[in-house]
């Protein structure tokens, strides 16, 4: 039997797809390569780095195929590229920000219900 999300990992769901909804609408074309993007990329990952996790400064709308040489492949060239045309400042801001922490018992239900109505209005 198949168990039941939590609420707080259904808010965390919706946060997700909101954000995902947020960044492709805003930016359908992958940054990479100029294709049609299909996914959004964290540019810092939101594994090791959940204070970016909903930032739209990093997330980066990629098509798959750049996504998988990313991932898969390890291509440096992708995160190269990203910096280039988004700039040394864009960078640098978010490495600042990357350095901010949010300790994980602060992420309760409120938590993901403030990002839903930040990521909506």
């Amino acid at each position: 039997m198949k168990k039941k999300p939590s609420k707080k990992r259904s808010l965390q769901k919706k946060a997700d797809r909101h954000w995902f909804e947020l960044l492709i609408e805003k930016n359908p074309t992958c940054e990479v390569c100029g294709n049609r993007a299909v996914q959004i990329h964290h540019f810092f990952p939101k594994g090791s780095f959940s204070n970016l996790r909903y930032n739209l400064e990093n997330g980066i709308s990629i098509c798959q195929g750049c996504h998988m040489k990313h991932h898969l492949r390890g291509d440096p060239t992708i995160h190269q590229i990203i910096i280039k045309k988004r700039g040394t400042d864009w960078y640098n801001s978010l490495l600042e920000k990357s350095r901010e922490t949010i300790e994980s018992s602060s992420r309760t239900i409120g938590y993901y219900e403030e990002i839903i109505k930040k990521l909506t209005n």
